[in-house]
């Protein structure tokens, strides 16, 4: 008991030194500055952070050329649908977010949508636990997307979606901005990947990166059929789909 009395004394000692020293520090900037400016001062720190969450909230733009850059996928790909893709990169972006809240990424280990960004996430995971990082995506909306940009050579096309969505948005991190009560306003710029010449196409110029399943080494090729490190078999992977090798929020 006597430990319990000694214990919140203390707690409550050093309370109140921290609001003495809060205190005098606010009376020592105001006599400063003077009783007014201070007032101004205060008045233009909440105008900031208003700005801020109204920054956050601001619905955002998805951009793009749809119509104009659908016209040359579908000349070089005339079984191309946009609403498929567009629904693909909905859904692996909201597996994405269910990932690093759960901080987990065992209910896609063997998804094929996320072949190529697997790994990605698992070291996003990994620097999450250990740094005591936690976040937390509600109420997922997404409100548009849009092909942002097309380019094929050298045996690889590359379609990359602008989209726009909203959610609650919780997190510890120092480099995102948080207001859980406020509904967040993002974009995120997806990039999708489909190799249609293997001839001319060479592992150098992969942008992604690809993975054992079994014990996350990586591959030496996109064509390796076993893994040199456990020796597990390696499904070949299916090149000729339209697969996400990149993901990126374009306002943190």
């Amino acid at each position: 008991m006597s430990f319990l009395i000694c214990f919140f004394g203390t707690l409550l000692g050093f309370v109140a030194a921290v609001s003495i020293i809060i205190f005098i520090i606010y009376f020592k900037v105001r006599a400063v500055v003077g009783k007014q400016n201070m007032k101004s001062l205060t008045n233009t720190i909440k105008d900031v952070k208003n700005i801020e969450k109204a920054e956050y909230a601001r619905v955002k733009d998805a951009r793009g050329m749809t119509k104009l850059l659908e016209e040359a996928i579908l000349e070089d790909f005339p079984d191309f649908n946009k609403d498929l893709l567009f629904t693909v990169c909905q859904s692996n972006l909201t597996k994405i977010f269910n990932c690093l809240e759960e901080r987990s990424v065992s209910k896609i280990i063997y998804d094929e949508d996320l072949s190529y960004l697997k790994n990605y996430i698992s070291e996003q995971i990994e620097d999450m636990i250990s740094n005591d990082i936690s976040e937390r995506y509600d109420s997922i909306v997404f409100n548009k997307h849009a092909i942002s940009s097309y380019n094929k050579k050298d045996g690889k096309a590359t379609i990359k979606i602008s989209s726009t969505l909203s959610y609650y948005y919780y997190t510890n991190r120092k480099d995102k901005k948080s207001f859980p009560d406020v509904k967040k306003e993002t974009r995120y710029t997806s990039e999708f990947v489909y190799v249609y010449d293997e001839a001319k196409f060479n592992d150098r110029q992969v942008s992604f990166s690809v993975h054992c399943p079994n014990c996350g080494a990586p591959l030496e090729g996109i064509n390796s059929n076993h893994c040199k490190y456990c020796s597990s078999p390696i499904q070949r992977i299916n090149l000729k789909i339209w697969k996400m090798s990149s993901y990126k929020e374009d306002y943190m």
